[in-house]
């Protein structure tokens, strides 16, 4: 809960704010609605001389209700590529950030090289680099003791294979907010830690990290926001998302508007929601 002030009017102040921004977050969700179900109603007007062309989706209807399912049955999939490639993508981009404030330069470099060559290699490329490239490349190597656990990145999966390229992406990016965080940090915190006789890896754990965790939150909820968009690539892997089950009942049906609407609604009912759920993790920071 958050700390209200001692002042009785810095109070009634604080708790106004808090009853106006729920208001005007409700609002917002609200007219997201207002803004799908208009939306949907104005497709169905202009679906020309075959409006029954909605019957696809409709859950009224036996085959409606299957397709439906079946749609639904790929966020569960999204989620999970989601969220596996942001907890990599989390651990990666804090080793590249520790590592990017190392005294050793060429550590630097390395860290700098990777971060510049990801961010430049589009998501859709690199994807489809780690799924079909990769495999052929590591096959090439000489067998040794140094090669031989690489054998099993040659037979990728599509979730393997897509949770790979995402965290590698998500990476690059979140060692930027994870570097610009702990280097936020006043270097006295640093130097008083080190002064009582903590060790460098006990200062950035106690005293670093817990600090920088609360500059670094908002935004690694923006990256996965990115990362649940940046998801609906995998469909070209295979990957049986929203993406992929909508263009395959797509194929059947041939009804691209109906259901390709339906795959926006979906997608737009998430990312309002965890949007939401970041303004308040923000405001929540902002205001402690």
């Amino acid at each position: 809960m958050t700390a209200l002030p001692d002042n009785p009017a810095d109070s009634m102040n604080a708790i106004s704010r808090i009853q106006i921004d729920r208001v005007t977050a409700f609002m917002r969700l609200l007219k997201t609605f207002c803004i799908v179900t208009v939306l949907c109603l104005c497709l169905t007007a202009c679906a020309g001389d075959d409006p029954s062309g909605w019957s696809v989706v409709d859950p009224s209807q036996a085959l409606g209700r299957r397709h439906l399912f079946f749609l639904l049955g790929g966020l569960r999939i999204t989620l999970m590529l989601s969220v596996a490639s942001l907890l990599v993508g989390v651990v990666l981009g804090l080793i590249l950030a520790i590592l990017a404030a190392n005294r050793r330069w060429f550590l630097r470099r390395l860290v700098r090289l990777y971060v510049e060559i990801v961010r430049a290699v589009p998501l859709f490329v690199l994807l489809l680099w780690v799924y079909y490239a990769l495999p052929i490349m590591l096959r090439s190597l000489p067998p040794g003791p140094l090669t031989d656990w690489l054998i099993d990145l040659t037979d990728l999966s599509p979730f393997a294979a897509a949770t790979l390229a995402l965290s590698a992406n998500a990476a690059a990016f979140l060692s930027e907010i994870f570097r610009a965080g702990i280097e936020a940090i006043p270097r006295g915190h640093v130097e008083a830690a080190r002064s009582l006789g903590m060790s460098s890896a006990i200062t950035f754990r106690r005293i670093v990290l817990p600090q920088a965790s609360r500059r670094m939150l908002p935004p690694t909820v923006n990256q996965f926001i990115m990362t649940v968009k940046d998801s609906s690539l995998a469909a070209a892997i295979g990957l049986g998302e929203l993406t992929r089950r909508a263009t395959e009942l797509q194929t059947q049906t041939y009804r691209p508007m109906e259901l390709y609407t339906v795959l926006a609604a979906e997608y737009l009912v998430i990312l309002v929601l965890l949007s939401y759920a970041a303004r308040r993790i923000e405001r929540w920071v902002t205001l402690e």
